[in-house]
């Protein structure tokens, strides 16, 4: 086997300078893994709700869903916070509130407010954005996020073109599995790399 020199030379056929950025990448999104969690289980647990919708009325336990979201974002958020380095209270709870503020802002600008964007597209809007991201995410952690992109993009994509009605159930479904598989993903990558 072939030993790196010190500019990034082959190791077994790998540049160990495009294997390291991308070790490191992988490394950096560790800690974003109990959002992709959260997430995920959001989107799929409301894929349900609409699905078993159609026979009960559960429709009413989505905003109450996207709700345990929202707070379960910031509270791990300060939950790892506090743990890394020891902050003011005031700091530590102002930027969690900050942000879970403007979500619920933008929820509110894009469905009532002056952009108003009818809850028919809400699914197909979702879809592209959870494509953008794992597409804009692709550079940095390699061809996983790639594939996830592209199925994301050709799922949208076939649910706009043929299943249309479907499309809370398939793509959120669908969507929150990917986010939470990808959780799972970085991981156990995660716990690999720090058995080395």
């Amino acid at each position: 086997m072939k030993q790196a020199n010190a500019a990034g030379g082959p190791i077994g056929g790998i540049r160990t300078d495009k294997l390291s950025a991308e070790t490191q990448a992988w490394r950096a999104a560790a800690p974003y893994s109990a959002y992709l969690y959260i997430w995920g289980m959001a989107w799929m647990a409301s894929a349900i709700l609409t699905f078993v919708g159609q026979w009960r009325d559960w429709e009413l336990f989505q905003p109450v869903l996207f709700l345990v979201a929202l707070i379960l974002t910031p509270a791990v958020f300060l939950r790892r916070r506090g743990k890394s380095v020891e902050r003011t209270a005031q700091n530590g709870v102002l930027s969690p509130l900050l942000v879970a503020a403007a979500a619920v802002a933008v929820v509110w600008l894009l469905t009532r407010g002056p952009i108003g964007i009818d809850p028919f597209y809400w699914p197909v809007l979702k879809g592209l954005a959870l494509t953008a991201a794992y597409l804009a995410l692709f550079p940095r952690l390699g061809w996983v996020l790639g594939a996830f992109g592209a199925w994301m993009l050709a799922l949208t994509i076939t649910v706009v073109w043929m299943y249309l009605g479907y499309a809370p159930v398939l793509i959120g479904g669908f969507g929150g599995l990917s986010m939470f598989t990808l959780g799972v993903m970085i991981r156990m990558r995660d716990k690999g790399m720090n058995a080395e």
